[in-house]
């Protein structure tokens, strides 16, 4: 790592949980950044969020934060229909962005971020690809040291009990999909480098709207499928498994991987279900939060670590259209522009 000439100056615009229990602390331990403002609808809400965390500058609006001349970086934490607006409010501000997922409810949406600066860094906040276990996984896949990788699944899910969560209004950007299926589809086309061709998916869906169980396959073509689930209404799961053509690969704890342990790949290259030869890569106990805001930052001042434009953000709401599109179809839907 080079040496920090300064850290990046950050606004948070909302008060969120996320801001709070993770982008923030982030923030605070990062030695790229440094946490300077924060707007909320209540004024209050945000001096309570700033004193906790010793952040400086308190708003009672977002639009405060985004005429702060101090601010360089903002994050956008706040309900998912919200996300493509204030991104384009903060680069027309000059300001670099790093959105809460999913960066847009449709790939139509993004849209309005046309013709922003193509100086400014902007980009949709998927923690998990920041981890060093992740970007390891990745090399490996890419180098096909295990031969191609053909297959990809993966379980995520937790039981929401709050009715009150925005997640429950489907006006909003609510359900398993927008919460949590956009974290598995990116995961497939992260671990294939591709896109898919295209999607069969079916969901359950709850008297308010919102999918509360989403089933997807997605076909990359060239005998490359990725399956998964995803949902609100079971208990906790994470997983993800690939399988190679001379390796199975699995990561425990996939998506929140453990602060105090550490974070694994297990590689079993054994040819016979009856047996394993099993090896594991183990990488250290970390803030993925942290991981994610510095490689922001660093990206800013021009360092060269795992950066997704909003190219990136565009292709998975693609799926994300198919996804829903062949939910109510009951057919295979292709991706657009794929």
């Amino acid at each position: 790592m080079n040496h920090i000439v300064a850290p990046v100056r950050w606004g948070i615009l909302g008060a969120a949980r996320i801001a709070d229990g993770a982008i923030i602390p982030g923030l605070v331990k990062s030695a790229w950044c440094e946490p300077l403002a924060i707007g909320a609808r209540s004024k209050e809400r945000a001096r309570a969020m700033a004193g906790k965390h010793g952040i400086a500058r308190a708003y009672g609006s977002y639009e405060e934060v985004l005429a702060d001349p101090d601010v360089e970086a903002v994050y956008v934490a706040l309900p998912n229909h919200l996300h493509v607006e204030w991104t384009r409010k903060a680069a027309d501000a000059g300001k670099h962005v790093l959105c809460e997922k999913p960066a847009a409810m449709t790939a139509a949406d993004l849209d309005l971020l046309e013709g922003v600066d193509p100086a400014l860094k902007i980009s949709e906040a998927f923690m998990v690809r920041q981890q060093p276990r992740w970007i390891k996984l990745r090399e490996i896949l890419a180098a096909e040291e295990y031969g191609k990788p053909l297959s990809f699944s993966s379980l995520l899910s937790f039981m929401m009990a709050n009715e009150a969560d925005f997640r429950q209004k489907p006006e909003f950007g609510g359900g398993a999909y927008y919460d949590l299926g956009c974290y598995t589809a990116m995961t497939a086309r992260y671990v294939f480098g591709a896109e898919p061709k295209r999607v069969f998916a079916a969901t359950q869906n709850n008297a308010g709207g919102i999918d509360m169980f989403t089933s997807v396959i997605l076909d990359f073509g060239s005998g490359r499928h990725a399956t998964f689930m995803v949902s609100l209404a079971q208990a906790s799961s994470q997983s993800i498994h690939i399988v190679c053509e001379r390796a199975f690969i699995s990561l425990p704890q996939a998506y929140v991987p453990s602060r105090v342990s550490p974070n694994t790949i297990a590689i079993d290259t054994s040819a016979d279900h009856a047996n394993s030869n099993i090896h594991t890569l183990e990488f250290p106990a970390l803030d993925q939060y942290e991981e994610e805001v510095t490689n922001f930052a660093r990206a800013i001042r021009g360092e060269a670590v795992p950066y997704f434009d909003m190219n990136d953000a565009r292709a998975n709401a693609a799926v994300a259209d198919a996804v829903f599109a062949s939910a109510r179809s009951g057919t295979w839907i292709d991706v657009k522009g794929y």
